[in-house]
């Protein structure tokens, strides 16, 4: 009788044993697969305009169809330009992590989220 259960026993924890071990596998590559990237997923490209490329000036406001002219300290002046029309970039500045864009003298620059590049 002892035979028996001992041998219950070592029959029992073999296959506990082993259980727990198939299931730290299967875990193992349930986390080591990824899934593809959807196309949700995939990140928008944001071209920078670069000196001599043609930019457009967009609005996001309907009623006020003007953009602030800005200083090359990121800085508003009292200037303003009005939606749709084309410039010539002249130079690119990055100033506290925004990019603006110089569009006639030393004076006119425009900022990046105001533009597309045309």
């Amino acid at each position: 009788m002892l035979n028996v259960k001992n041998l219950i026993k070592a029959v029992s924890s073999i296959t506990f044993v082993a259980s727990l071990g198939l299931v730290g596998i299967g875990t193992v590559n349930a986390a080591s697969t990824a899934a593809p990237l959807g196309s949700a997923e995939v990140e928008p490209t944001n071209p920078v305009a670069k000196k001599g490329d043609k930019i457009f000036v967009v609005v996001k406001d309907s009623k006020n169809q003007k953009v602030n002219v800005v200083n090359a300290k990121n800085h508003t002046t009292g200037e303003k330009v009005k939606m749709g029309t084309t410039w010539k970039v002249k130079a690119t500045k990055k100033v506290n992590s925004k990019r603006i864009y110089r569009i006639g003298n030393q004076k006119q620059w425009l900022r990046s989220k105001d533009v597309v590049k045309n």
